[in-house]
C-alpha cells in the first residue's frame, strides 16, 4: 500500500513564495492578430483575447521549491486584450509579445517572462451555456507574420453540448484536419502582422 503522505511530499506548491508583480515594458512590440471566418452557420456575439506569458519549466531564476524533481516556481501570467469585431466574423486584437520585462524578481538572476501564445476566443450568443470558439497562434508564428487556415465543426455552434469545453480546432495540415469532411467545417483564417 502506498503512504498516504506520499503525494503531500511531492506537491511543493505551498513552498512557493508569493509572485512578485511583474513589470511592463513601456515600449512593447505590437502585432496585429487577426481571424477570419468564412461561411460560419451562425454570427459570435462577442470575443475576447489573452496572451499567456510563462518562464520556462525549471528555469533557475526562481528559488527552489525542494521535492524529488527539483522543482522551481514560476512566473506566468494571462493577460487579456480587447478584441473588437471589424464586421461580421472578422476579429482583429493588438498582442505584444514582450510586454513582461525581463527582471532579476527573486534575487536569484535574471527572470526571463516571455509570451508563449496568444488566443482570442469567440462566442456565438453571450449565453453561458455557447461553447467557446477558441483560435491562437504560438509567438514564433506570431513574430514570423504567420497566415494559416484553421477551422470548426459546423454541429458545434452554437453549443457542442460538452460543458466547459472549447470546440475543437481542425488546422490544415493536420492529422485531426485529415480525418474530418470539408463539408462540415467552417473556415477560420488566422493571421499575424507587425505593428510596431
Amino acid at each position: 500500500m502506498t503512504d498516504p503522505t506520499y503525494l503531500a511530499r511531492m506537491d511543493v506548491r505551498h513552498r512557493a513564495p508569493p509572485s512578485p508583480p511583474l513589470k511592463r515594458n513601456p515600449n512593447p512590440t505590437a502585432y496585429e492578430f487577426t481571424l477570419t471566418l468564412h461561411d460560419p452557420p451562425g454570427p459570435f456575439a462577442h470575443a475576447k483575447g489573452f496572451m499567456q506569458y510563462e518562464t520556462r519549466l525549471a528555469d533557475p531564476c526562481g528559488p527552489d521549491l525542494g521535492g524529488m524533481s527539483g522543482t522551481r516556481k514560476g512566473l506566468h501570467e494571462s493577460i487579456p486584450f480587447e478584441v473588437e469585431q471589424l464586421a461580421p466574423g472578422v476579429f482583429r486584437g493588438v498582442v505584444y509579445t514582450d510586454l513582461i520585462e525581463s527582471h532579476d524578481y527573486f534575487g536569484l538572476g535574471v527572470c526571463h517572462v516571455p509570451m508563449v501564445a496568444a488566443r482570442i476566443e469567440m462566442w456565438p450568443t453571450g449565453n453561458p451555456d455557447d461553447t467557446p470558439f477558441v483560435e491562437s497562434m504560438l509567438t514564433e508564428e506570431i513574430i514570423a507574420e504567420t497566415a494559416f487556415r484553421s477551422g470548426f465543426l459546423r454541429s458545434d455552434y452554437p453549443n457542442g453540448g460538452f460543458e466547459d469545453t472549447s470546440a475543437m480546432r481542425y488546422r490544415v495540415g493536420t492529422p485531426l484536419r485529415a480525418r474530418v469532411k470539408e463539408s462540415d467545417l467552417f473556415n477560420v483564417e488566422v493571421r499575424a502582422r507587425k505593428l510596431y
